[in-house]
Formats: C-alpha cells, structure tokens, sequence
C-alpha cells in the first residue's frame, strides 16, 4: 500500500513526554521556542535573552523574572500486532490485511510527527521475523508490513503477548496493540500488566460474521480458529444466544483490562471507520 492511499489520521498524546529529540508532542523540558509555559526566576534559567521587564518590576519580591517556552519532543510509537490463528480467519473481514492497513496507516502519522516506530508481531511467540526496532526510516516500516500481508497465522494462542510487552522497554511510549483479543483470561491480564507504564490504544477487529452471521436454526460444521478441529453442532436459537452472551462477557473483560491503561478499546467490526478512529487517536473517544 503506498501513502497516497493511506487515510490521513493523526494521533494525540495526553502526557508530557520525557524525550529530548525535537518533534510535535509536549515535553517536560523547557526551550527557546514554542508555546509560552510559565515565568521562572532568572538563576533558575539564566537566559538573558528571555527576560520579562514588565513582569520582573511587577514583582512583589523584586525578582527578575525570565520566560520559559515548552519544547516540543518526539516520541515512540510502538505497534503490536496479533497473528495466532485466529487472525488468519476471513468471514466479513480480512483481520490481517485490517491490522496492516492500521500499522501502515499509523506509520505514515509517526513520520509526519518526527516520532520514531517500531512493530513487533507475535502468536505464541515473538515471530523474530517480523520485529521492527524503533526506527524512523518510513521505507523500514512499509517493507516490513508489506511482508506481513503475506503471512498466514497458523499458530495457536497468543501468549507471546507478555515477550512481546517486554520488547517494548522502558520509557513511556504510544503502544498500539492490535488483536482480535480472543485470549485467555490470564494472557489478557498479564499483557496490559505488563504495558501499565506506556499509553496503551488497544484496536480490536471484529468479524460480525463470526457469531451474528451464524443461521439460527441447521447443523453446522464448525471449524476452531485456534486449532483447526471440526465439530457438528445442532444449531438453535437458545445455543446461539448462550453463545453471543459468552462473547459480552469476554468484551466486557476485554474493555475492563483495557480500561486500566486509560484508553478504551477501539472496535473496528468488519471495516475501519476511519472518522472515528481518527478522532479516537486525538480524543481517546469516538463520536
């Protein structure tokens, strides 16, 4: 997918970031330039050239005041995406071919911004192959998403989830992590533990086919995502309500674990709503 084709997004983070590179985001730090932030006494900054005359003899101490300006820093956004089995299943929606189209899409706003970026995808591993170390060379990102369009998910779970996390490192970055979130309990859990420090967008796709696409009456030839084992089922309407009830109750523990690093979960079901997901990256809501 080249950049032209790519929706133009932008992403916003909530936090002062500690980063020292010049970039688009807020810092800690304080420069020559930017936003005017706040006045400081002149041997706290001694910058002669940023003296406030007027509000150093307004002063009731008799200070001599200088202005401090924010400086502006980049940060890392970080991608995680999912490829255990389940993401290799095609209904409504191509889940891979979704999640690429993200990181791609995420990749082009971090270069816009200065931000660095990195990508890491994982099942019950690390897949090494597909490991991108923070860089921001835009061409490193498109070479290796565009390898992991072609990849076919086959393994079963997705507990590289808690290895992948510490890949991420320390320092407080942007984390997209990207799965259609059909882990354990336990896997869940131990991820966003594991990811507390950072700014964390949890993105979930969703094929509507999966559940709600099910005939309410038939026999059926089920086929587990996971593990590939086939099973008749008698359909009925009661089975699948029992069974929608169980997937509410796994997004709702799902939206709970995601909660916790103070982004809510961001569903795409079947196709990207890209007005919404834009302004979910600015906002951390959707309209």
């Amino acid at each position: 997918m080249t950049d032209s084709k790519l929706h133009d997004v932008a992403y916003h983070i909530p936090w002062r970031t500690s980063g020292v590179r010049t970039g688009a985001h807020k810092s800690r730090l304080t420069g020559a330039g930017g936003l005017f932030r706040d006045l400081a006494p002149f041997m706290a900054n001694p910058d002669p050239r940023r003296i406030a005359m007027r509000s150093s003899l307004a002063d009731p101490f008799e200070r001599l005041l200088v202005k401090r300006f924010e400086q502006t820093a980049a940060v890392t956004l970080q991608v995680l995406i999912d490829v255990s089995a389940s993401m290799g299943c095609r209904g409504r929606a191509d889940k891979l071919e979704i999640a690429c189209e993200i990181a791609d899409t995420l990749s082009v706003c971090a270069h816009r911004s200065g931000d660095s970026y990195g990508l890491i995808a994982f099942d019950d591993h690390v897949r090494e192959e597909y490991l991108l170390p923070k860089t921001r060379s835009r061409s490193a990102h498109a070479d290796v998403i565009s390898s992991l369009r072609s990849f076919k998910p086959a393994n079963k779970g997705a507990g590289g989830i808690v290895e992948t996390a510490s890949l991420v490192g320390g320092g407080k970055k942007l984390v997209a992590v990207i799965s259609d979130f059909l882990w354990s309990g336990h896997d869940l859990v131990s991820a966003f533990e594991a990811l507390a420090q950072h700014d964390v967008l949890p993105i979930e796709i969703d094929d509507s086919g999966w559940l709600d696409g099910l005939p309410e009456w038939g026999i059926l030839n089920l086929q587990d995502s996971e593990t590939n084992a086939r099973r008749l089922v008698v359909m009925r309407p009661a089975l699948k309500r029992a069974w929608q009830a169980r997937d509410r109750d796994r997004r709702r523990m799902v939206a709970a674990c995601a909660s916790g690093s103070g982004r809510p979960l961001f569903t795409v079901r079947d196709t990207v709503a890209w007005d919404r997901f834009s302004a979910y990256l600015m906002y951390g809501s959707t309209p």
